[in-house]
């Protein structure tokens, strides 16, 4: 009898839609099931025409077809099965193809991404996070950077995952709600994992966790243009990302491959945010652009999105992180702390002003446990 393995390693050969990702990496498979006779594959849905739909369904077909030995293969487009081209959505403004869901309690989701690693993105994470949470709001961080994570380091959340009734339960640290799987391997344990596996484990971070109530959770994404920031934006609505970089140039060419692909997926742009801006040496005073001046400044203004902030680069930041502390305090260093509720304040304002997420569709708590038994974090 054939296997969900064989299915899958014939649906990798599928292309999503608008991508050149197979459905498989990108976790638009929600389901396999095989039975006597039969074979059906149901797919997330997407926001796309009748069209499009009906296409990505005959190429599932296709690809199961060939190794299904005479077996009926039937595609379940959003979980509807025999109705390929009749439960599509609207394109949106931006035309995105995705169908994004709300999280129970979340107001908005914010990630934090960068083209490239080394730019200080968990760090620009971390603290934005932190002022937000001064300013009084609700917020949790959660880190999504699978094969580096740093968050739970950064805020001294040193214990583990807890689990309760198949969900997973947020840390608080400093004010704020905090999931990282650094929190569910030991510090030296690699995570050796491959696609299909990521996927489950994303989907397991981004749907079973009880938030309750948030103004805003920062979701802090690995670099680059993988398969993590495609997944989050295809499973949820983002509000807006925040992209960081420095002024350097190998940086700002890795930022416009991000913001493209961003702008791929129907994802509004916040802004950027750059960071090591400028050194001041601590002994005379003196400003130094180690990195160049004004690279992200020039960048935002040639991709049309804004320049949330310039972040200097100190000392003081990484000590306090090595510490578990997010950023420090007033009395300690006014001017940076002024500089991330700035920070802050600007995202805040962009966040008001945003186009509405396309896929007003509510998560139930708990989705996605279906993709494999529970939670196996």
């Amino acid at each position: 009898m054939i296997t969900k393995e064989q299915v899958s390693e014939a649906l990798s050969k599928v292309t999503y839609p608008g991508f050149n990702k197979d459905i498989i990496s990108t976790g638009a498979v929600l389901d396999i099931e095989i039975t006597d006779g039969s074979i059906t594959v149901s797919v997330r849905p997407i926001s796309a025409d009748n069209a499009t739909i009906s296409s990505l369904a005959a190429e599932i077909k296709a690809a199961v077809a060939g190794i299904a030995g005479g077996a009926e293969v039937t595609v379940a487009m959003g979980g509807q099965a025999g109705d390929e081209g009749g439960h599509s959505h609207a394109p949106d403004e931006q035309g995105s193809v995705f169908v994004q869901n709300k999280l129970p309690g979340v107001k908005h989701i914010v990630p934090v991404s960068s083209g490239k690693g080394g730019v200080g993105k968990s760090t620009t994470a971390v603290n934005l996070a932190f002022s937000l949470s001064q300013l009084g709001y609700k917020i949790g961080i959660l880190d999504l950077d699978i094969f580096g994570p740093s968050i739970h380091k950064m805020l001294g959340a040193t214990e583990k995952l807890e689990i309760v009734d198949n969900m997973i339960v947020p840390a608080s640290r400093h004010g704020l709600k905090v999931i990282s799987v650094g929190m569910a391997v030991e510090d030296a344990e690699a995570m050796i994992l491959r696609g299909p596996m990521v996927m489950k484990l994303i989907d397991q971070l981004i749907n079973q966790v009880t938030w309750g109530e948030l103004d805003y959770l920062i979701v802090d994404l690995p670099p680059g243009t993988g398969d993590v920031p495609l997944s989050l934006t295809q499973q949820v609505a983002v509000t807006g990302v925040v992209v960081v970089t420095t002024p350097q140039d190998v940086a700002l060419m890795d930022v416009r491959r991000s913001v493209s692909m961003f702008q791929k997926t129907g994802t509004h742009i916040l802004g950027l945010v750059e960071n090591m801006s400028y050194y001041v040496c601590e002994k005379c005073g003196d400003i130094a652009h180690v990195f160049g001046k004004d690279g992200g400044k020039a960048e935002a203004e040639k991709l049309g999105v804004p320049l949330l902030g310039s972040i200097p680069l100190t000392k003081s930041i990484c000590e306090e992180a090595d510490k578990g502390f997010p950023v420090v305090d007033r009395e300690k260093s006014s001017e940076l702390f002024e500089m991330f509720e700035k920070l802050a304040r600007e995202v805040i304002e962009r966040v008001d002003t945003a186009p509405e997420p396309a896929g007003p569709v509510e998560a139930a708590s708990g989705m996605g446990q279906g993709q494999g038994g529970g939670c196996g974090l």
